[in-house]
């Protein structure tokens, strides 16, 4: 064979090389775009997904409080409102000059009104921020809620504590409302005779361990889906809390729910 056709053999093979090589790195930046393409696509979805479930944990935030104002509102209009009405009208008809037995019969009533509306006020402030809360800390709150659970023969709350932290008082409020929101869903769905609940501190993280032997939380269930759950979600949220799930199935419901101090 000569030269010239040995360079000429050399010549093809090199061609041939350099198209394979060309066809591997046009393969390859195929490959790569078509892997960002769909790592963008997932970021997308992810991005999606979580600004939906954002939006729901602020529409459940929203949805509570404006059902907390009509509560509110809704008690204040049917106790403390029926109550001044009342008293106005006693109010009319106090004449000394009717006599000082029927002034002093429709000052007593009146007394005993403003007593009575004082009494509905103080329950509506309890309300929105426990007594026992304020006086005596997360702890012993909690304790009074069990204690009320118990008293009621409904269902049977075991209670443990091992919490000395001092937490801002949002914060305590919040962990209060998610307690009473979980125990009210066991009640109202889960069909259990029992309750545990655990209040613990974990290094710099407040840890609140929650179980009961009810049927369980299914996929779909009220319980799952309900408003309950995504107010205590949202509540945890503001505490730049967690929750997880450890059992949902026929055994119970079991959770853990952690936010820093």
């Amino acid at each position: 064979m000569d030269t010239n056709q040995e360079l000429g053999d050399w010549g093809d093979v090199m061609l041939t090389a350099m198209a394979a090589m060309l066809l591997l790195a046009s393969a390859i930046v195929f490959i790569f775009i078509a892997y960002q393409k769909r790592l963008m696509r997932q970021q997308k979805e992810h991005q999606q997904k979580e600004n939906e479930y954002q939006q729901q944990l602020l529409r459940a935030s929203l949805l509570s409080q404006e059902k907390e104002r009509n509560r509110i509102g809704k008690d204040l209009h049917d106790e403390v409102g029926a109550v001044l009405t009342t008293a106005k009208l006693y109010f009319r008809h106090m004449n000394i000059e009717a006599g000082a037995a029927k002034f002093d019969e429709l000052k007593a009533k009146t007394l005993g009104l403003m007593d009575e509306t004082m009494t509905s006020i103080r329950r509506v402030s309890h309300d929105l921020r426990p007594v026992v809360l304020e006086r005596l800390g997360l702890v012993e709150a909690i304790g009074n809620v069990a204690d009320q659970v118990n008293d009621s023969g409904e269902i049977q709350l075991d209670f443990d504590a091992s919490f000395e932290a001092t937490l801002a008082k949002e914060d305590q409020l919040n962990w209060y409302r998610i307690v009473q929101e979980l125990i009210t869903n066991t009640l109202k769905h889960a069909q259990a005779k029992n309750i545990y609940l655990k209040l613990l501190e974990e290094d710099d993280t407040v840890c609140l361990l929650y179980k009961d032997d009810g049927i369980g939380l299914k996929a779909g269930s009220e319980m799952q889906a309900g408003l309950g759950m995504r107010n205590i979600e949202s509540r945890l949220k503001l505490m730049h809390g967690h929750l997880e799930i450890i059992e949902k199935d026929k055994k119970g419901l079991h959770m853990k729910l952690t936010s820093k101090k």
